[in-house]
């Protein structure tokens, strides 16, 4: 009790400190202070015909600025007085001293904010101010306001040689209503956990820091990490380090390249936040980047740390699943986890490198942990604590990419799946053998509760994004799809780069393992393992009965189909070791096939990144001889069809067939430049940003492009516009940069704009 008291006056005091630290995070969207400022203005210039004016400034803890802007003014003189602001009232008294050749000298004085900007628009960072003296005389008694709507006073008549006083008390404004309440409970509830199992795993692990420090009194440090790195399992070892290597060698030439895909390529440019990822519900996913580099993408490195957890990850699950202690076993069944191009279509977005398989790992521990708690002896506060680490380490993992949900589920109910090959088919053994795994159960789905408890109060998601839940009354429909779905994609999955043949060879495997299990056991044992085995392919599939976007793609496959490969091989290892040689064969090839297509993959994305470069320097060499181009000056740019991909070119499957498979949109499909972003790459590269609002063609019905392209019509541009390379595919027309890629689609919305808009088409040439 003591401990739990102390955790809750923990949190309580460490949340506090993070809502005065943080505070924009607790505020509602239209709470005075959504935009952070920490610092007040008063700009004040000469009103009337003043000349050689000038005006000096006294007081405490102020900056004087005289920017260019205001020497530009007519009246020559003018300044910018900046103070720092903060949620405690501040008084403040400033002195003016203004000197000008002038009949009568008057001074404009503006009460403002300061000029926050975000994404290169101005925001509304409040400021109170209160009790507002000129020259001791009240003229406001309570002003809120920002930048754009300041309070405006004017002293006139001031006599020569005299000065102008003001006075008045300052502070950021916040009222009870603008807080969310819930995202400070939330914050509390969290912050008191992690005080309890920091606070509770500090006196559990007292006799193991003592061991360490006699330890360390004795020996050097390489010599314990070298005894303790021994004293790991040979086959772990072993078979980590070759993975790690094929992995080198199947995806080296990516880590060497650097290559990034679509819109998120940005982010391997600039220092990330950990804030980044949070409107999307992954929290956690820049962490490590932001800890350990400071937020910068680095060649080689990060793929390498990737590559690292990857082969951890294939012998951490392959220890959870029980495989047969084997170099051999533990090789082939990692490999076959990570080295299928699925793996690739995570690598395309690098910014999520390494994180993303960071959380596998994290999935995996907790795993392992709740099966600690469950079948081994130990003291109450140490099950509770190892409990507790497990949920936050859960939470975690699907705050780094909340589609690791498929791993977790694959992985358990595999587990249970393995375990029931284990099971005479008695009441009695089977009571010790599963129901110690309600403990990994109530984990695992208070990890997911966690989780949701996170993003609806503390860090909730933008609407449109597919981390959204599915609505309960879409969810029965949603579950006969994802069966299907399920069982479809063990014979044909239609994605790039993933052989067939490789697909039929696991489906192959899993009609094994059922043979298996309906020609062995008893009726009750048949049951059981054919439930877990029908469970855990439909687990692959967890994602999707939550979201409420049914997102096919490759990224998702990677966590749950792929980790069900594995366990395939693993129960065929498992099961028919009389036919061990021709079992290694097959997984042989699998894997050679699969590194083949690796690196066929990584050709195709090199010949097709370099080709898109080359073609969008024509496009913006192009774009800088248009006669109304001017650099210096910011454009909406209206892109109709699709960013053009040229790697397909370069793949033998599609020239020959000319299909294009949404699911492996990763893979080849998408094109290095995002349609609603096209020049953000180059912007880093040209002397000045002229890319102004960005519109989303993706989104035909979304009003601002809408609006760009009823002005184009009106004006008759799009009647001369053809799609790329025609001259015209590219027209620069007033604040507008037009560039058109799919004649079809000019037709459509050309049809779509005459009977919205009526008019006579001009014919232009």
């Amino acid at each position: 009790m003591k401990r739990i008291i102390k955790a809750l006056l923990g949190g309580l005091g460490v949340s506090t400190v993070l809502c005065a630290l943080f505070p924009s995070l607790f505020l509602t969207d239209d709470a005075w202070w959504t935009y952070q400022s920490d610092v007040g203005r008063v700009d004040v210039t000469f009103f009337g015909d003043v000349r050689d004016g000038q005006i000096d400034v006294q007081g405490k803890s102020l900056r004087v600025d005289r920017p260019r802007w205001m020497l530009e003014h007519k009246h020559k003189q003018g300044v910018v007085v900046q103070f720092p602001v903060s949620y405690l009232q501040k008084s403040y008294q400033i002195t003016l001293e203004p000197q000008g050749v002038a009949k009568e000298v008057s001074l404009a004085i503006n009460f403002r904010g300061k000029d926050l900007r975000v994404d290169n628009q101005r925001k509304p960072a409040y400021v109170c101010f209160e009790n507002i003296r000129v020259n001791g005389k009240t003229v406001a008694d309570k002003q809120t306001i920002w930048h754009d709507k300041p309070f405006r006073y004017c002293a006139k008549n001031i006599p020569n040689n005299s000065t102008v006083t003001l006075s008045f008390a300052v502070r950021k404004p916040l009222a009870l209503m603008d807080i969310r309440l819930e995202r400070v409970i939330g914050l509390f509830m969290v912050c008191s956990l992690l005080i309890f199992i920091a606070y509770s795993s500090i006196i559990s692990c007292s006799d193991i820091l003592k061991w360490l420090v006699r330890g360390f009194n004795k020996k050097d440090i390489v010599q314990v990490i070298a005894e303790n790195y021994r004293n790991i399992d040979v086959v772990y070892r072993r078979s980590f380090w070759i993975i790690f290597g094929v992995l080198c060698f199947a995806f080296g030439f990516h880590a060497i390249q650097f290559m990034w895909g679509n819109h998120d390529w940005g982010l391997t440019m600039t220092s990330l936040s950990i804030k980044t990822g949070v409107w999307m519900g992954r929290y956690a996913l820049f962490t490590f980047k932001k800890i350990a580099l400071n937020g910068i993408h680095l060649p080689l490195i990060y793929d390498f740390i990737t590559f690292l957890f990857l082969a951890l990850n294939a012998v951490l699950l392959c220890i959870y699943w029980n495989l047969e202690k084997r170099v051999i076993y533990y090789v082939l069944c990692g490999l076959i986890l990570t080295v299928q191009p699925f793996t690739l279509s995570m690598m395309y977005y690098i910014h999520m490198l390494p994180e993303t398989f960071i959380g596998v790992t994290l999935a995996l521990i907790a795993l392992m942990l709740t099966e600690k708690i469950a079948f081994e002896k130990g003291s109450l506060m140490k099950k509770v604590v190892f409990s507790l680490l497990s949920i936050v380490l859960i939470n975690l993992s699907l705050a780094m990419y909340p589609v690791l949900i498929n791993t977790i589920a694959v992985a358990f109910v595999g587990r249970l799946l393995v375990e029931s090959l284990h099971w005479d088919g008695s009441w009695k053994q089977g009571k010790s053998q599963f129901i110690p795994f309600w403990v990994s159960a109530i984990c695992i789905v208070s990890g997911i509760g966690l989780y949701k408890i996170m993003i609806t109060f503390v860090f909730p998601l933008r609407d449109f994004y597919n981390t959204r839940p599915l609505p309960l009354a879409q969810l029965p429909e949603r579950l006969l799809t994802l069966l299907k779905q399920s069982f479809h994609q063990l014979y044909e999955y239609g994605s790039f780069f993933i052989s067939q043949g490789v697909l039929w060879v696991f489906l192959g495997f899993t009609i094994l393992v059922s043979l298996i299990i309906l020609f062995a056991g008893n009726f009750r044992q048949k049951i059981l393992r054919i439930s877990l085995l029908v469970g855990t392919l439909y687990a692959t599939q967890a994602a999707m009965m939550i979201a409420n976007a049914h997102v096919t793609a490759a990224r998702v496959e990677l966590f749950g189909l792929v980790p069900f490969e594995t366990l395939m091989a693993v129960l065929v290892f498992t099961k028919l070791k009389k036919l061990q040689n021709l079992n290694i064969l097959v997984a042989t090839g699998v894997i050679w096939v699969s590194i083949v297509n690796d690196l066929d993959c990584l050709r195709v994305w090199k010949l097709g990144f370099d080709a898109e470069k080359m073609l969008w320097n024509r496009v913006l060499a192009r774009l800088e001889i248009q006669e109304n181009f001017d650099m210096n000056r910011k454009y909406k740019i209206v892109q109709i069809g699709d960013s053009i991909s040229l790697r397909p070119r370069f793949y033998d499957k599609v020239r020959s067939s000319g299909r294009l498979f949404d699911q492996g949109s990763d893979l080849l499909k998408y094109s290095y430049d995002a349609c609603w972003d096209i020049f953000h790459a180059h912007e880093f590269y040209y002397p000045t940003k002229f890319r102004g609002e960005r519109l989303r063609p993706d989104r035909p019905n979304d009003p601002k492009y809408k609006a760009q392209l009823k002005r184009l019509w009106e004006a008759g541009i799009l009647d001369k516009a053809r799609a790329w390379p025609h001259e015209n595919g590219l027209i620069v027309w007033e604040d507008v940069i037009l560039f058109v890629t799919d004649a079809k689609l000019l037709e459509e919305y050309k049809k779509q704009l005459a009977q919205e808009f009526p008019r006579q088409p001009q014919n232009t040439p």
